[in-house]
This record gives C-alpha cells, sequence and structure tokens, in this order.
C-alpha cells in the first residue's frame, strides 16, 4: 500500500513538471460592434434609432413688429381689400403681430386668435 502511495506521488509530481511548462494564453475579449450602415442623404445614424432625419435648421426671425387696434371691431380680411372676405373682427386694444404691409394694409398675425389676414393699416397704432 505504501507503495502504491509512493508511485501515485511520483506520476502526480511528474504530471505537474510535465504540465509546468504549458501556460494557456487567451487574448481579452474586445467587443467591435458592427460598422453603421450608410444612411440616405438627409439622414445621419443614430444607436439605438438607425437613420433619422436631419432637423430642419432654426431660422431667427428679425425682431417682430407689433400693432394695436384702435377701433372696436376691425375686420380681419382673407387679403388686402375691403372686397374680400372678413376671417375675424378685432377688439379695440387687441394686439397683432405685423407681417407686412400692400399699399394701405398691413397683413397681420392676430396673437389671440391664432389667424393671419389683413387689416387697414390707419386702424392701427
Amino acid at each position: 500500500m505504501k507503495a502504491m502511495r509512493g508511485f501515485n506521488l511520483f506520476l502526480g509530481l511528474l504530471l505537474v513538471i510535465a504540465l509546468s511548462g504549458c501556460a494557456v494564453r487567451a487574448r481579452p475579449i474586445v467587443y467591435m460592434p458592427p460598422p453603421p450602415p450608410v444612411c440616405p442623404e438627409g439622414y445621419y445614424w443614430t444607436s439605438g434609432y438607425g437613420c433619422v432625419a436631419i432637423p430642419a435648421p432654426v431660422v431667427v426671425q428679425p425682431e417682430a413688429v407689433y400693432a394695436v387696434s384702435m377701433i372696436r371691431h376691425l375686420s380681419l380680411r382673407s387679403c388686402p381689400s375691403s372686397q374680400c372676405g372678413i376671417i375675424a373682427s378685432l377688439g379695440r386694444g387687441e394686439q397683432v403681430q405685423v407681417l407686412g404691409h400692400e399699399g394701405q394694409w398691413t397683413r397681420v398675425w392676430a396673437l389671440r386668435r391664432g389667424v393671419e389676414g389683413w387689416v387697414a393699416s390707419k386702424y392701427l397704432d
């Protein structure tokens, strides 16, 4: 029994010596994502969403010009003529944003009502 234990010890020692010169080397695992697909013109790639449309550039408007209605029931018309249909009636002191002029008419955006139209320039302050 003692001889068998010695023999097993000897075989174990030989195995350790034989394997001690061997080394297993593994390269570090590095994840390389696949390259993004080519998006059509006007789009860009973003992970998680894919090809996304490039947003329109922001246009900064020049300083806005505002005016106030000087009379009650100022007609907001669809075109710069008294023959055009009335879209809304503006009250005295109602604020509008001036968008342009044509003759004696002013194109405005009625802030409170959210509509665009024409008013006679002489009734604006």
